[in-house]
């Protein structure tokens, strides 16, 4: 089974995401901090991770960086998801695999990670 690893500080947002894509037959975990989500990448060993760039501890795109810069992580692709459409235009430069602009439709996201899986 395929694991994805979502870090986004909005929680309905989380918890819906959640319980599509374990009905799409993902193994899903998520984390509310750009720390948490970090801790989490040894244990999990997320397939995937999709990390919103807005998140109340850290800049997601930070984060990104942090990952790739990392070789035991390096090899997980990166989805940064934001509302605010701006900051997405430059993802490649923050190692990110993808991007999607907040609010997307279920279909696309599916698609995307066609893409990695």
């Amino acid at each position: 089974m395929k694991k994805i690893l979502i870090i986004d500080d909005d929680t309905d947002f989380l918890k819906t995401l959640e319980s599509v894509l374990k009905k799409h037959g993902y193994d899903v975990a998520t984390r509310n901090s750009c720390q948490e989500g970090f801790l989490t990448l040894a244990s999990f060993k997320p397939n995937l991770i999709i990390l919103d760039v807005h998140v109340k501890d850290q800049d997601g795109r930070d984060l990104c960086k942090k990952i790739k810069a990392l070789g035991e992580f390096r090899h997980i692709p990166v989805i940064l998801i934001s509302a605010d459409h701006e900051c997405l235009a430059f993802y490649p430069d923050f190692g990110a695999d993808a991007a999607l602009k907040k609010p997307y439709e279920l279909s696309l996201l599916l698609e995307v990670l066609q893409r990695f899986f």
